[in-house]
């Protein structure tokens, strides 16, 4: 490096492994350098990896390599049109690993790039730089928290905040690879190649796409990322082994990744093996058509990922008591029909080819269902870099479509007709959205975000789960947002964060429990400050009755609660989840109402 110091990277390689795409992204970000590797055979791919690094690394530098250029010496790409296209690339190499023609030229470049990182800026204290040395020097696939925390105290680093810091900074250098929402598994990664191979394992497995058609059941997770085939014939150095302790890890991150999702307590869904062949759909009623198309790229993963998000919408065939129905999707489309929360039903398909999100929906609240399906969508896109795409409202009586947004800005300015050439006619455009949503979709005020905060015992955390999901309709329809203490940042003081939070929601959720009750710091802190705001009617609490306990003579309990019964002793706990939703509309209202007033007065100014 440029003042004498050495610099230990960490190289990532994509492999051309689509399937994996899902993890790359956690690994990849927008501390990396990219490197694309072309030869004449593969560049017709420049592009595809060009978007894929934009998505992942933001404005990362990339350098674009030209290899093979001693078999192919006239292999060429467009350089000028590529770099306006894609201004992140710094420079184009060509060279012949073989010759190793041009490698200097290169190594220069990658050497000057990976000096500029801000990553290898970050000042370090002494005693931090030891505690990282150690672990990069590691040859173990994972550590323990306890082995952590002896390492750093060794090291000097005693305190648990300092610690914590320490974790985050080393997680952003890729040394260790920490993921927060599974800390009750106690494994921080050293090598992301033992993680990626038993993920890689499960995604390639034959006895999930043959045998099983897409499930992954727990009796099988041992011989199938312990597949013995990994072992035989095997010349490289190393062979990785997972302990049994670690197999529910594994596929623990896959969901953390959305490349699969829990159907029960012991069968879990990977849905790029489920079966190709797609099911007849019955439709009743009128059917809306909507079109997602991305023109320049649409990821592998956002279906599958699509496919988690919405599973618990996914329709059943009928079951009995012993064997329950089977799911209705197949590896590019899904059947969503969930009445208790909309009376619609939704055929949701990928096609691949023509980059498009297909979503045909039937019943009496299509819209509103059309609008939850597009809102997830944008959730999973907002987790990529610069990924555009258009969404396509069907004009009736024609084949054609017109971009939604277009239309939306034509009825901002005032516009009331737009003519469709097919037709040879002039269509209101406010008919052409409400037919694909409701008005209040697109009214300001109703748009306007509400925040709740969830304040619940530890011990309820399946159950807080539970209510993000059963909340997930007001999230993407109404704007909701939750906060819990599970985002807290590490290295944040978590005390001043909760209360900032606590101070700024509109809503607090509080899950009644003999827990919530017994702990001092959920009733007796978070509780009541949020009381004095509720009696003036600056917030709404709004108790949550999750497990039975004795609460009549608190003052939580003259509040009054929902669902009306303990979720944990409903009959039908979807039911009773529905019930805290619809319980939340009327807060949602009052804490829109006072926004609006809110936002009346500052235009006033």
């Amino acid at each position: 490096m440029d003042d004498g110091d050495s610099v230990t990277a960490h190289l990532w390689d994509f492999g051309g492994q689509e399937v994996m795409h899902a993890t790359h992204q956690f690994f990849l970000s927008q501390r990396s350098v990219y490197v694309l590797l072309l030869n004449s055979r593969n560049d017709d791919q420049a592009e595809k990896w060009l978007k894929h690094a934009a998505s992942f690394g933001g404005r990362s530098p990339v350098l674009v390599v030209l290899n093979k250029i001693d078999e192919n010496p006239s292999f060429q790409v467009d350089n000028k049109r590529l770099k306006e296209k894609y201004p992140q690339i710094r420079d184009f190499f060509r060279l012949s690993a073989k010759t190793d023609k041009g490698m200097g030229e290169f190594r220069e470049a990658l050497r000057r790039e990976i000096d500029r990182a801000d990553t290898r800026r970050t000042p370090f204290p002494k005693h931090w730089l030891a505690v990282k040395e150690h672990f990069s020097n590691m040859e173990a696939d994972y550590i323990e928290s306890a082995e952590y925390q002896r390492v750093c105290e060794e090291n000097g680093v005693t305190r648990q905040f300092s610690q914590d810091v320490l974790l985050q900074f080393l997680h952003d250098l890729g040394v260790v690879i920490n993921f927060r929402n599974l800390k009750n598994f106690d494994t921080q990664i050293l090598n992301p190649l033992w993680l990626t191979n038993g993920v890689y394992r499960i995604v390639n497995s034959k006895i999930v796409a043959e045998d099983t058609g897409g499930l992954l059941y727990e009796d099988d997770f041992d011989a199938v990322i312990n597949d013995p085939r990994y072992k035989e014939g095997n010349t490289s150095d190393r062979v990785f082994e997972y302990p049994k302790n670690k197999l529910q890890y594994i596929v623990r991150v896959m969901q953390e990744f959305e490349l699969c999702f829990q159907l029960d307590p012991r069968t879990y869904v990977v849905p790029q093996l489920l079966p190709v062949q797609e099911p007849e759909f019955k439709t009743e009623g009128a059917l809306l058509h909507f079109v997602i198309h991305f023109p320049e790229f649409l990821p592998d993963s956002i279906f599958p990922r699509l496919m988690v998000k919405l599973h618990t919408f996914i329709e059943r065939s009928p079951g009995n008591r012993d064997t329950p129905g089977q799911l209705t999707m197949w590896r590019t489309g899904m059947v969503l029909h969930k009445p208790n929360i909309f009376k619609a039903l939704a055929r949701v398909r990928w096609d691949k080819e023509d980059q498009k999100i297909l979503v045909d929906v039937c019943g009496e609240e299509r819209r509103r269902f059309l609008s939850f399906i597009r809102e997830t969508v944008k959730e999973i896109v907002d987790d990529f870099t610069n990924l555009e795409f258009d969404e396509l409202v069907p004009i009736p009586e024609s084949k054609d479509t017109e971009e939604y947004d277009y239309l939306v800005e034509a009825e901002k300015a005032g516009e009331k007709e737009v003519f469709v050439k097919s037709l040879k006619k002039r269509v209101s455009i406010a008919d052409l959205l409400d037919g694909v949503e409701e008005p209040a979709m697109r009214d300001e005020v109703e748009q306007l975000p509400v925040k709740a905060f969830v304040s619940y015992a530890h011990k309820d955390l399946e159950y807080l789960k539970e209510l993000r999901t059963a909340l997930s309709p007001l999230m993407r329809l109404q704007k909701l947002q939750i906060w819990d203490d599970r985002d807290i940042d590490a290295g944040d003081e978590w005390e001043k964060v909760i209360f900032q939070q606590l101070e700024e929601s509109d809503i607090v959720l509080c899950l009644v429990s003999a827990d919530f009750v017994a702990s001092d710091f959920c009733y007796k802190e978070e509780f009541s400050k949020a009381l004095e705001a509720h009696r003036n009617g600056e917030k709404t609490i709004i108790p949550v009755m999750l497990r039975k306990t004795d609460w009549q003579d608190l003052p939580l309990a003259e509040i009054q609660g929902a669902p009306g019964e303990w979720i944990t002793s409903a009959q039908n706990k979807d039911e009773a989840w529905t019930k805290v939703s619809e319980a939340l509309r009327p807060a949602l209202a009052r804490a829109k109402q006072r926004k609006k007033v809110l936002l009346e007065k500052r235009r006033g100014l």
